[in-house]
């Protein structure tokens, strides 16, 4: 496999995730407020902004006065904008057109459908919540569809690959961004929803729903498909699967295949032994651990296979997990 269909497929594992975690965070977060408060309640959106690692000049422009539903239109329908959830899907749009020959055609129809649904989307005028469960079911069949229609090749591995560090990061930016919420919005109770794992939880949990416990079901439970420990699991899996068969078939031998599978073994090892309380306990510098995991798991797999880093992030993060 050539490294620009591998780069290819990877981001568009991520694009497509990216596009997901976006809609399931808006769409959990205006739907916890009370009826009609979103527009005029700005720290819940601050938080929106802080979970994908952006400010209000980036999302609207240096200079410019924005109000909450500026921001979540510009979160939800400027496609020119890579952390929006347009802008996720055309950038996946784009990465599925340039290796129709490695996907299979479903895949490739359900994203251009949904990429020419997003305007007509827009324009009808339906709003945000409608738009956005609309993204999260066509997210859903896309992902269904390299399920059960991909051959489960190298290129399928990055794909899943790219999916699994984007879902672990997002997680763990919702993670941050409960710690720091003081709006109306209950932060354990948004966080959990988020993750699609409200109804999981409370068959683990109960109804009751506090810090301990949310860290523990988000962080280490094995079961649910977006928890961090599982979607570190799966990314180590097709990182040993990548490494079998990398340097054998389109990898240059000076490079280590093995580095991003230790760098992401290592800290799901840590995760592995710990209990939920023991992370509450330590959850600042775990967090710092789990961001600086997933950007040097990307610069590793970039640089191993890939023949330059695509400059498309959440945010710059620098070496000591804070923002560069």
């Amino acid at each position: 496999m050539l490294s620009r269909i591998a780069e290819s497929l990877y981001w568009l594992g991520r694009h497509v995730e990216r596009a997901d975690c976006t809609a399931r965070i808006l769409d959990t977060y205006l739907h916890l407020l009370p009826a009609g408060s979103w527009q005029a309640d700005h720290q819940v959106i601050r938080s929106l902004l802080d979970s994908m690692g952006l400010s209000d000049d980036e999302t609207v422009g240096a200079g410019s006065q924005a109000d909450s539903g500026q921001l979540v239109r510009a979160l939800v329908f400027d496609s020119e904008r890579a952390s929006s959830v347009a802008g996720a899907l055309t950038a996946a749009r784009d990465n599925a057109r340039g290796v129709r020959d490695a996907i299979p055609l479903d895949v490739w129809e359900c994203l251009n459908v949904t990429w020419h649904g997003l305007r007509t989307r827009e324009a009808g005028g339906a709003g945000p919540h409608v738009f956005l469960r609309w993204v999260g079911e066509r997210c859903a069949i896309a992902n269904g569809l390299v399920s059960e229609v991909m051959t489960h090749d190298e290129g399928w591995q990055f794909l899943v690959l790219g999916r699994s560090l984007e879902r672990a990061d997002m997680t763990i930016r919702l993670l941050a961004a409960a710690e720091s919420e003081t709006g109306s919005v209950p932060p354990w109770r948004a966080l959990v929803s988020a993750c699609g794992g409200w109804e999981p939880y409370v068959r683990s949990y109960g109804g009751s729903i506090g810090q301990r416990t949310a860290y523990e079901f988000v962080l280490l439970d094995r079961m649910f498909p977006r928890s961090v420990i599982r979607t570190l699991n799966t990314a180590e899996s097709c990182l040993g699967e990548l490494e079998a068969i990398g340097s054998t078939r389109y990898m240059d031998p000076r490079r280590d295949p093995s580095s991003a599978r230790r760098i992401v073994g290592r800290t799901r090892t840590g995760l592995d032994y710990r209990t939920g309380a023991e992370l509450a306990a330590d959850r600042e510098q775990m967090l710092a651990t789990l961001q600086r995991t997933v950007y040097s798991a990307h610069t590793a797999v970039t640089k191993s296979f890939f023949r330059r880093e695509d400059a498309v992030t959440w945010a710059n993060i620098g070496a000591d997990g804070g923002a560069a």
